[in-house]
Formats: C-alpha cells, sequence, structure tokens
C-alpha cells in the first residue's frame, strides 16, 4: 500500500504548508480507502472542504500552499480512534522538518495545523499548551513561534472541524488576511 503524494501546485509559490495527521480513512463497510494525493486532493475534495473555505476566508488558494500529512503511512486506526498515533506522530517529526526545511531553507513559511492533536504532538514540551478555544479567542498568541514547536516554523491552528469554520472566527480571519497580505 503505497502512502499518498504530498499535493502542491508549484512549489515555488508555497505561501504555506498545511499538515494534516495520517492518511487514514475508512468507507462506510469499513474498508481502508486509499489515496494518490493526501486528503485525496484531484480527486475527491471532501475531506479537504473546510480547510479549502478556511483558506479562501483569509484570501489564500489551494494553489498556493503546500499539503502533507506528519504521518505519511496508513494507520490502523483513525487518528482519533490510534491510542499510538501520538507515539507514532514523533518519529515523522524530523523527517516532515527536513521535507518543509527543503521548500523552505528560510524557515518563514508557516503551517497550518488542520487538528488539534498535531498541536498537541509538535507543540515544545515545555510550553503552556492552550485549548483550540483558546486560540481562536487569543489570535494575539498566533501564529505560535518558530522557537515553541519541534518543527521550528510559525504554526497558525486552521482546524478542519466545523466548529471552526473561520466564518464563524472574524477577528482570527482578520488577522491571518493581514498576515498573508
Amino acid at each position: 500500500m503505497k502512502e499518498p503524494k504530498p499535493f502542491c501546485s508549484n512549489t515555488d509559490n508555497i505561501k504555506a504548508f498545511v499538515l494534516g495527521c495520517d492518511p487514514t480513512a475508512f468507507d462506510k463497510t469499513g474498508n481502508r480507502l486509499e489515496f494518490e494525493y493526501v486528503f485525496d486532493l484531484g480527486n475527491d475534495e471532501r475531506y479537504f472542504k473546510g480547510v479549502i473555505d478556511n483558506l479562501e476566508q483569509i484570501s489564500l488558494s489551494i494553489e498556493k500552499v503546500y499539503v502533507q500529512n506528519l504521518v505519511t503511512d496508513y494507520q490502523k486506526e483513525e487518528t482519533s480512534k490510534n491510542k499510538n498515533w501520538h507515539q507514532t506522530a514523533q518519529e515523522y517529526i524530523a523527517i516532515r522538518k527536513q521535507e518543509f526545511d527543503n521548500l523552505d531553507p528560510s524557515g518563514t513559511t508557516p503551517v497550518f495545523l488542520t487538528s488539534e492533536v498535531l498541536y498537541k504532538v509538535l507543540i515544545n514540551p515545555d510550553e503552556k499548551k492552550y485549548k483550540a478555544s483558546q486560540l481562536y479567542n487569543s489570535p494575539e498568541l498566533l501564529p505560535i513561534p518558530a522557537i515553541s514547536n519541534l518543527l521550528g516554523r510559525p504554526l497558525i491552528p486552521l482546524y478542519r472541524h466545523w466548529n471552526y469554520n473561520l466564518k464563524k472566527w472574524p477577528q482570527y480571519s482578520k488577522l491571518f488576511k493581514l498576515y498573508f497580505d
């Protein structure tokens, strides 16, 4: 089983990285779905629709981001049910950091996190941890500085969950629209 490829329209024009957890998904009968590209981009955008909507809210498009999963291998269970996910993710952080550093040696291109579980695994162990609602209600905490996380670049929560659609968070949306102007 081949891992999905990262999705990027143009590696010379990356404004942000978008990081998912892992490619694991199942159909209604429990069969694992396999994708050519992360989030099944280029085929079926339902897994990424919330992120695309949020990118549009801050005047970015799918053509200006590089999309990858932290864990690139398929897992036995979806992230939320995988008791070993945090440990597995630790093994991929250095690999993902190197991948992003190869594409952006300056380390300044930010990483959008599509899930709170990514925030929890990437934040430095000695840093104060915030809940999703705290981060979205306190945009002054963002972006999470490069020195505060294991990827060594700015992190921005852009969670896929419907509750974090940026239409519901106008101050947050405004901040990052300005950030990318």
